[in-house]
C-alpha cells in the first residue's frame, strides 16, 4: 500500500507532486489519509514562510476597516505572525475578534505558543514601536541583531488559532474581514475554487475579503472590487 497523490491533492487542495509522495512516505507509516492524519503531516508540504506587518499596507487597510467587536479571519495564517501583527496595529480596538487557522497542526501550535525569534531588520524596527503593549513582549539578544518576542495574554486580546481544512467549507460564517493572502498560489485549479468559495462564505454581508496578489479575482455581482492605497480588495454586496 501507497499514498494515492491524486487522494491527497483532493483533499487539501494542495499542488503536489512524487516528492510530497516520497517524503510523506519517509515520514510516516503509510495509513488513511483522515482528516486528524493529514493536519498532523500537512507541515511536509505547506510552506511555514510567515513574519511580521509583511506588507504594512494591508495592515492599514485593516485599521482603517476595524471598529469595536470587529471579527477577523486569517485563513492559511502558518505560525501565526500576521494575526498578532494585527493584535498589534489594532490594539486600540475593543472586543475584537482574531482567529488564526491552517491546515497544519504543527503551525498552530507554533502561533498558540505566541513565542518567535525574529532576525529580520524590519520586523525589529516596527514591533519595537509596540514594545509597551502589555501583550508583547521583547528581549534584545546579545548581538543586538535578533529579539526573541513573546505574546501573553492572547485571550484577552481576542486572539484564538485553530486547525482548518479550507477543502471543508469556511471556518465559520460572518466574519466582518476575512484575510488569506499567499494560500491559494501552492493550490490546484480544483482547490483554488473550493477554497475560494470557503472564504467568500465567511464574509458578511458588507464584509471584505482580501486576498494575495496572484490569487483570482472575483467576477460575480454581489462582489465589488475596491482599492485601498496598492491593496485590491472585495467587499460582499449580499
Amino acid at each position: 500500500m501507497i499514498y494515492n497523490l491524486t487522494d491527497l491533492m483532493q483533499k487539501t487542495g494542495l499542488n503536489l507532486d512524487k516528492k510530497s509522495i516520497a517524503l510523506l512516505e519517509k515520514e510516516k507509516e503509510v495509513q488513511s489519509l483522515t482528516p486528524y492524519f493529514i493536519h498532523d503531516v500537512a507541515h511536509l508540504f505547506t510552506n511555514p514562510e510567515s513574519y511580521f506587518f509583511r506588507n504594512l499596507s494591508h495592515f492599514e487597510l485593516l485599521k482603517k476597516m476595524s471598529t469595536e467587536k470587529t471579527s477577523i479571519w486569517f485563513a492559511g495564517c502558518s505560525t501565526g505572525q500576521e494575526v498578532y501583527s494585527a493584535s498589534l496595529i489594532l490594539s486600540s480596538i475593543k472586543n475584537k475578534i482574531l482567529v488564526g487557522t491552517d491546515l497544519s497542526r504543527k503551525h498552530i501550535d507554533k502561533a498558540v505558543s505566541g513565542s518567535f525569534f525574529v532576525f529580520r531588520e524590519s520586523e525589529i524596527n516596527t514591533l519595537e514601536k509596540y514594545k509597551n503593549l502589555r501583550q508583547c513582549h521583547l528581549h534584545t539578544n546579545k548581538n543586538k541583531k535578533s529579539v526573541d518576542v513573546k505574546f501573553s495574554s492572547i485571550r484577552k486580546e481576542g486572539i484564538s488559532f485553530d486547525i482548518h481544512n479550507l477543502m471543508d467549507g469556511p471556518y465559520s460564517k460572518g466574519f466582518d474581514v476575512v484575510f488569506c493572502r499567499n494560500v491559494l498560489l501552492h493550490m490546484t485549479i480544483v482547490g483554488k475554487k473550493k477554497a475560494l468559495c470557503s472564504l467568500k462564505d465567511g464574509v458578511k454581508v458588507g464584509g471584505i475579503l482580501i486576498l494575495g496578489d496572484t490569487d483570482p479575482h472575483i467576477f460575480e455581482d454581489n462582489w465589488e472590487r475596491e482599492k485601498y492605497q496598492n491593496v485590491i480588495f472585495w467587499k460582499k454586496k449580499w
